[in-house]
């Protein structure tokens, strides 16, 4: 590019730059953080969850959850740890 002028050149190389930090910027936002594995409520494991679930399904496996007093954030944990 010899026929492009030095404040044009200058202008070109900064606006690269943004829309490379830009484009990084939406990949660190777009991109989910990792989280540590958080555990799972006391007295319960995920074979007694896959047990149950096995054993009775999973609309009652859900219902004795709610009835023991787990939280429905108690029982998404352990669904998600659990991959039940």
């Amino acid at each position: 590019m010899p026929h492009v002028k030095r404040r044009e050149r200058i202008f070109l190389a900064v606006i690269i730059a943004a829309i490379f930090l830009l484009s990084v910027a939406l990949i660190l936002l777009m991109t989910r953080p990792a989280r540590a594995d958080t555990a799972l409520p006391d007295g319960i494991t995920c074979e007694m969850v896959r047990e149950k679930v096995a054993e009775h399904g999973k609309v009652k496996a859900l219902a004795w959850a709610i009835e023991h007093g787990l939280s429905i954030r108690q029982i998404y944990i352990i669904r998600r740890t659990c991959k039940v």
